[in-house]
């Protein structure tokens, strides 16, 4: 609903799975006819998300993707936020923080805490939001779409491999 009506959109979380971007795919190729912008930040944190999920958020031509190098960054990364600008009297924000990943039961049927706030831009708290997710986006161990895929995928590849045997 929230990126429905926002004028851009910024989300940032740890895990990105096919059946995530699976549910938000209409909505997502909606925004792109509509030319509203979005960046979406991910990680490599246990190699979770899904190639698919990334290559197709990649293609989308309104959306900017990269992904978190944890290793690199010596600091965990495990963020769930979605942030959503409007041009209204006022540029607001409305900014959900919670448990919720982009995979498809965080979505739509797990039992996760999220909760919402609504602020101008002169508001405190969606100020120090904005600017963390500024702050990540903008370091060095974030990586665009084509600087990140091919390795990531081999990686992915791998982390599979390895979950098969000791299965």
């Amino acid at each position: 609903n929230q990126l429905m009506h926002c004028d851009e959109f910024s989300i940032s979380v740890a895990f990105i799975s096919r059946s995530g971007f699976v549910e938000l795919s209409e909505t997502l190729k909606e925004l792109e006819r509509r030319g509203i912008k979005g960046r979406i930040l991910t990680t490599d944190y246990l190699h979770f998300s899904d190639p698919y999920a990334l290559d197709r958020l990649a293609a989308l031509e309104n959306v900017e993707l990269k992904m978190y190098h944890v290793d690199e960054a010596g600091v965990g990364f495990h963020t769930k936020g979605y942030i959503f600008k409007k041009e209204e009297i006022y540029r607001i924000y409305r900014i959900i923080i919670g448990s919720s990943n982009m995979t498809q039961t965080a979505l739509s049927t797990n039992m996760e805490w999220n909760t919402q706030l609504v602020s101008t831009e002169q508001g405190e708290m969606a100020q120090s939001i904005v600017k963390e997710f500024e702050t990540l986006w903008s370091d060095d161990a974030s990586y665009t779409y084509e600087e990140f895929s091919e390795v990531y995928r081999k990686e992915y590849k791998h982390k599979k491999q390895i979950d098969r045997l000791v299965r």
